[in-house]
């Protein structure tokens, strides 16, 4: 081994480049064919270890070991508040202290296993421009500049600043347009220019250039009709003008999938090769399908070694940044175990924590509650520390109950407002058999007690006080009370309940019916046994009492990460689980002195809430210090400060399908949204006051140079986070946002009665638009409004930038870059590049292009069609009356693909203003020009 570290591969005096062309001069091509998966096995003749890519890294180290590693030995890290909990915090230094923590655990435990984990996947960069998508815990909000600038900071953090080296490797994910858990791994996402340039790619070009993130993950679904896999701006884009340097895998399992799910080839060998071509460095699946694929590929020549080396390339490129091929030289190589979960850790995740709570309404100075107030916590999650998926294992967990309890030196009154019930048939009960499998019992001592959560939307959990475990639905069918939390891929600790005339029937996880068969056993295809339930307490009696009896109360709802949200399952609806909201109402009705404690990771239509709850404070979980975060904001210990990084609607009704990515038309998020929310993007309260002086703003050259003073007018100190909004306000052919975050700064500790100088360098790029006539983003010259935060003045500011053009009938218009459209999806046309206009549906669909410079001199319109089965396309003209004229039309089979076709254009008058295309039957189009003849 010895001498084989002494060739040019192993002297870090060579240039990274010159030393990885020699190892792929060396190689064997049957050797390379297992380097492309994202677990390679060791090289021994060139002294190169095994290694694997990946592994997560959300909000701290994810190293429970119980999943591919296989050791199910936990390996106890820092745990932060979810990610879309640090992003309410709105602050990128302690974003990117966070990060160091993570990067310095990351390699602490890579330094002492010498595998896997340090390449990890995050963070999690997709637009979260609907609240029911299920890993919306795992982003950063609905904004890209937010969530590109809170990732950056992240991923700087993680990284390191070595110029030469990676403490580790972050690598951003899903590449793009992933905003479905239902069928994601086979449906497409309809994405047009402008929705693509301005907001999807946002966030990954911010992690790419300002965060410097090494790698890069793919969606599992399609964009416009092409896996995300094959998708081709990854080299183009993300390798080519972003200047990724590092290495992109695909989601896992992905490969397989574009055949098995997708249905898009008909052999992996053809994933592989096209992969490789559109920029997949390493595929994250089975390592031994992989190799195979690749091997076929190689052989059927549909890749060729040029194109493997150079995915081995920029795979080892990571590699040789993370020192695992420079021995002595790996500055970070004698980072030990004492950097994990230390004092200083745990102080930063209590900071992140008590940044990320954001105080919704505090009705006449409610909070902060006194500590010598008598006070009572009631709710469902009151003394609950959940688990996430891509959580790791804290090494502590504290419970809101248990962090008031250490601020107050005291023992809180509590009452989780559950049911407990026993369950029975006949005479018989349900109790504890061998390995405390649940079977009947004649005897009712014998009993097990359950007590019962109901989540909503048909999914509950079963606890057993006695044990302190839940109910569990074994692999061999057989329910047991042994599990320490509802927890897996596979929740198997949940259940649903119908209720029949006589009783309920339960239903395991996966909607296997619950018998009597040697015991409680789940069993497909049979009659659920029926169950008599015998209350034992009633939960929200109990509460109501409690409440009742003290001064104030706090009522603690929210979520559990691993039930009705999280990856594969969307949420159906936004409202609060109504077993919760019957709680909250029954205490409003005997004790109105209500703090809402909101412990969730997504929004929630809290209406009643807002209009009569005096007080309510939202807070992510997944923070080893969520109790005692929480406690000091509850108590005045520390100042809320957080804002919030989606907007909260009143009703799903505000929201459009889920499938649908189109949010200028959808009226997404905050910047299209016109309609009346609950809580708007950025919005957040202080337990003080302040006040903002006059806005100022000028153009300097390619900047915006934005002041204000802001002062604490109020009797406490605290943090404001300055937000400066812009959009543009004199006429434009492009619809633009209504609004649009174009800086932020979190400004600590302002003092009561100081005043503070906020100055901002803002890029004026920030309110470019895509510009479909032009093809690319601009900067329209014209009259501008800019605001701050939920202020309601505006200033006005004129700024210099380029005139959008007409549309040139003679040159050739591209179908998606429309100005308007009805019941169209964008497809691919075949060439991995260009889009075609496809009905959504049967019915009539519709292609509007607006602003066209006439000459008068066409006369002959030519069409880039495809019709599988007969179709037709109507061209018409719409006056300033919005009279349409028909000018030309087609109907139609095209056998052989896409085809030109030249229609003769009907006499029109110049004032026509836009061009409209009426789709029918088989019809799909990639393009359009005029001819003169």
């Amino acid at each position: 081994m010895e001498k084989k570290c002494k060739t040019p591969f192993w002297d870090n005096s060579l240039a990274i480049e010159q030393r990885i062309e020699y190892l792929l001069r060396e190689m064997k091509i049957e050797e390379k064919f297992a380097f492309l998966s994202t677990k390679h096995p060791a090289l021994e003749r060139m002294g190169i270890s095994a290694f694997s890519f990946g592994g997560e890294a959300a909000h701290g180290v994810e190293a429970r070991n119980d999943q591919s590693e296989g050791e199910n030995i936990a390996d106890k890290t820092t745990s932060f508040s979810q990610p879309i909990g640090m992003s309410a915090s709105w602050d990128e230094e302690l974003m990117e202290q966070v990060g160091e923590i993570v990067g310095m655990e990351a390699r602490a435990l890579f330094n002492r296993k010498k595998r896997g984990g340090l390449s990890r996947w995050a963070p999690t960069v997709d637009m979260e421009r609907d609240p029911r998508w299920g890993r919306t815990e795992e982003g950063y909000g609905e904004d890209p500049l937010l969530t590109g600038k809170m990732a950056a900071a992240y991923i700087r953090g993680m990284q390191g600043m070595d110029k030469g080296y990676l403490r580790m490797a972050a690598s951003v994910k899903h590449f793009y347009a992933n905003n479905v858990e239902d069928g994601r791994i086979w449906k497409s996402s309809s994405i047009d220019p402008r929705n693509k340039y301005e907001y999807y790619l946002e966030s990954f070009r911010r992690a790419v250039m300002e965060g410097h993130a090494e790698g890069m993950m793919t969606a599992y679904n399609e964009i416009n009709g092409v896996p995300a896999i094959l998708n081709h701006e990854v080299y183009d884009l993300v390798k080519g003008e972003w200047g990724l340097s590092g290495h992109v895998v695909c989601d896992g399992g992905d490969m397989i999938q574009t055949v098995e799910s997708h249905h898009y080839y008909e052999s992996h060998a053809e994933t592989v090769a096209e992969a490789l071509k559109a920029g997949i460095d390493c595929f994250t699946d089975d390592p031994d399908v992989v190799e195979r694929a690749v091997r076929e590929a190689y052989e059927r020549q549909l890749i060729t070694e040029t194109e493997i080396n150079q995915a081995l390339r920029n795979s080892f490129r990571t590699k040789f940044r993370l020192g695992l091929y420079d021995g002595q030289a790996d500055p970070y190589k004698d980072i030990g175990e004492n950097v994990l979960n230390t004092g200083f850790a745990a102080a930063l995740s209590r900071k992140m924590a008590q940044e990320s709570g954001v105080l919704l309404k505090n009705e006449g100075g409610f909070l902060p509650l006194s500590k010598d107030e008598t006070i009572v916590l009631i709710g469902p999650v009151g003394d609950a520390w959940f688990q996430d998926w891509y959580g790791g294992e804290p090494p502590y967990r504290v419970s809101l109950k248990r962090g008031i309890e250490n601020l107050l030196g005291r023992a809180v009154s509590f009452e989780c407002g559950l049911p407990q019930v026993r369950l029975k048939q006949g005479k018989q009960y349900v109790g504890l058999g061998e390995g405390q499998k649940l079977v009947l019992t004649e005897e009712k001592r014998q009993a097990v007690i359950l007590e019962v959560t109901d989540w909503g939307f048909e999914s509950m959990t079963l606890y057993v006080p006695m044990l302190k475990k839940y109910i569990s639905l074994h692999d061999d069918g057989f329910l047991r009370a042994d599990k320490k939390e509802a927890f897996g891929w596979f929740v198997k600790e949940k259940f649903s309940i119908k209720k029949k005339a006589d009783g309920i029937c339960l239903y395991g996880w996966n909607g296997c019916s619950i018998v009597i068969d040697e015991g409680l056993r789940a069993k497909e295809k049979e009659e659920a046994a029926v169950f008599e339930t015998e209350p034992v307490k009633d939960g929200v009696k109990e509460a109501v009492k409690l409440a009742a009896s003290s001064a104030k109360v706090i009522v603690a709802l929210g979520c559990n990460p691993m039930i009705n949200s999280k990856e594969e399952i969307d949420r159906t609806d936004i409202i609060l689980p109504p077993k919760q909201e019957e709680l909250i109402r029954e205490i409003y009705k005997v004790n109105p002195n209500v703090v809402m404690m909101l412990l969730t990771n997504y929004p929630y239509s809290i209406n009643w809430e807002q209009e009569h709850i005096p007080a309510i404070l939202q807070m992510a979980t997944g923070s080893q210090e969520m109790g005692n975060a929480a406690a000091d904001l509850l108590f005045g210990e520390a100042n809320p400060s957080g804002r919030l990084p989606l907007t909260w609607y009143r009703s799903v009704k505000d929201l459009p399908d889920i499938n649908d990515y189109d949010i200028i038309k959808g009226k997404r998020t905050y910047q299209y949204y016109s309609g009346e929310v609950l809580y708007p993007f950025g919005y957040g309260k202080s337990y003080t006051t302040f006040l903002y002086g006059e806005l100022e703003i000028i153009q300097d050259q390619e900047n915006l140079i934005v002041s204000v003073n802001v002062k604490n007018t109020g009797a406490r100190s605290g943090d404001e986070v300055v937000q400066v909004y812009g959009t543009r306000f004199s006429f434009s052919r492009i619809q633009y946002p209504i609004k649009r975050l174009i800086g932020f700064r979190r400004i600590r500790d302002i003092l009561p009665g100081e005043e503070r100088k906020v100055e901002f360098k803002i890029p004026c790029k920030e309110l470019e638009v895509y510009d479909v006539i032009g093809r690319r983003k601009i900067l329209e010259t014209g009259t501008y409004l800019f605001t701050l935060g939920q202020r309601g003045e505006y200033v006005k500011l004129d700024i210099s930038g380029e005139k959008i053009q007409m549309r040139r009938p003679m040159e050739y218009t591209p179908a998606d870059h429309y100005d308007d459209y009805d019941n169209i999806v964008l497809r691919n046309a075949g060439n991995g590049k260009t889009c075609t206009a496809v009905l959504r549906s049967e019915e009539r669909s519709m292609l509007i292009y607006r602003d066209f410079l006439w000459t008068g001199m066409e006369k002959h319109i030519i069409l880039k069609l495809r019709s599988g089965k007969e179709g037709e396309i109507r061209v018409l003209l719409t006056g300033r009356k919005k009279k349409k004229y028909e000018i030309a039309r087609w109907r139609g089979v095209l056998q052989s693909g896409f085809l030109n076709v030249d229609l003769l254009l009907k006499p029109w008058e110049k004032e026509m203003d836009a061009l409209c295309l009426e789709l029918e039957g088989g019809v799909e189009i990639e393009g359009f020009e005029f001819k003169q003849s």
